[in-house]
């Protein structure tokens, strides 16, 4: 069972305010606290000052995360204004992990492919304007995220989702997940349950609460939640 998510090093949340963001997400997991101490250091030490020279790199969030065992999964999600710049970073193959030999040197296990999510901030709609769902998320493939609107202080968001994402929190807001289509699987870990979402259901995941959604077939899902929220987590 999952015991917390901590959030070790992230962005200044200017940094998501633009209106296309490519976020990178890599997985690695380590024994112990030290080995994921040790996975850090190098993080900040010696990658994050690589990608700073990088151009077309915005910034970076670290999340940690120990199960009961004291099994430590390390979330890196490095975020970047355009796929040319990730290809600056990862090469030709931009979906291949770049885990260097002193990180592999301290994990257990890692990915050794990456997701991309395309993030789109800033309302694509405005008030007043007809908004055709079905046909906005045809336009779109998984992973996408899409603000589509604003309504007093939060925000609809529209979510094309297949696969797992990372166990996560939001310190300060809530979310709401309603399923278009698809299936939604959302793991929680008070209680170690998962819910099931089928078309047109509905849940809400209050702040604080470690999650995780999983998505086994391509799913549409409409999300509200605070102006502000990083989607990929706090």
């Amino acid at each position: 069972m999952i015991r917390g998510a901590e959030r070790i090093a992230g962005p200044p949340r200017w940094a998501y305010h633009r209106w296309r963001v490519i976020a990178r997400r890599w997985r690695g997991w380590t024994e112990s606290a030290g080995e994921a101490d040790a996975y850090v250091d190098h993080f900040e030490s010696a990658v994050r000052p690589r990608l700073r020279e990088i151009d077309g790199f915005v910034d970076a969030t670290i999340e940690r995360v120990e199960d009961d065992d004291g099994r430590i999964e390390l979330v890196v999600i490095t975020s970047w204004d355009s796929m040319d710049a990730i290809q600056g970073f990862a090469g030709d193959d931009v979906e291949l992990a770049v885990v260097e030999p002193e990180a592999q040197a301290v994990l257990a296990e890692y990915d050794s492919r990456v997701h991309h999510i395309e993030l789109r901030d800033g309302p694509a709609f405005g008030h007043l304007e007809l908004i055709d769902l079905p046909a906005e998320a045809t336009a779109h493939e998984p992973w996408f995220n899409e603000t589509l609107t604003t309504v007093n202080d939060a925000v609809v968001r529209l979510g094309i989702l297949e696969g797992d994402f990372h166990w996560h929190k939001h310190d300060d807001q809530d979310e709401f997940f309603l399923v278009l289509e698809g299936e939604l699987l959302i793991d929680l870990q008070e209680g170690d349950r998962t819910v099931a979402l089928a078309p047109h259901q509905a849940f809400a995941v209050p702040r604080g609460a470690v999650h995780r959604t999983r998505a086994p077939v391509r799913t549409t899902v409409l999300m509200v939640e605070a102006a502000g929220v990083v989607p990929t987590g706090d």
